[in-house]
């Protein structure tokens, strides 16, 4: 899992995927921050349900990397809010390693997952959008 998020962010920024995709995300410029900030969170966190969490942030942090310097803000203030949203997968078995133990169970169905997981993460990414803008912005 480690090895396949390395090789694909290296693959974004060899093949310049990382900066097509954050030119691409030029009309954010004049949008406030603290919307950026959730929208970066929301998608992070959708990939991170379907992805391990190093490969979730190793795709997002070059592209936040390139769209932090076309709209002119602290790099921090975008990869802060991405890698902890990336740690937030609660829906799904197949998200953390955690998840798929407590599935392994059997005591658990993906239906119940997922609607508890669906209430923590957005309560996730607004804690995580909310803190980030009050403490980076």
């Amino acid at each position: 899992m480690f090895g396949s998020g390395f090789a694909l962010a290296y693959g974004f920024e060899v093949t310049g995927l990382s900066n097509w995709l954050a030119s691409q995300l030029m009309v954010l410029k004049g949008v406030p921050i603290i919307f950026i900030i959730l929208g970066i969170c929301c998608i992070v966190t959708v990939i991170s349900e379907f992805a391990s969490n190093i490969a979730s942030i190793q795709l997002a942090i070059p592209v936040m990397m390139a769209l932090q310097k076309n709209i002119d803000v602290s790099p921090l203030l975008l990869m802060i809010p991405a890698t902890f949203a990336s740690s937030i997968g609660f829906m799904l078995p197949v998200a953390t390693a955690a998840n798929t133990i407590v599935f392994g169970t059997k005591m658990i169905h993906t239906k119940d997952m997922f609607k508890v997981g669906l209430i923590l993460d957005i309560l996730g990414i607004l804690i995580i959008t909310l803190m980030c803008y009050l403490y980076l912005a």
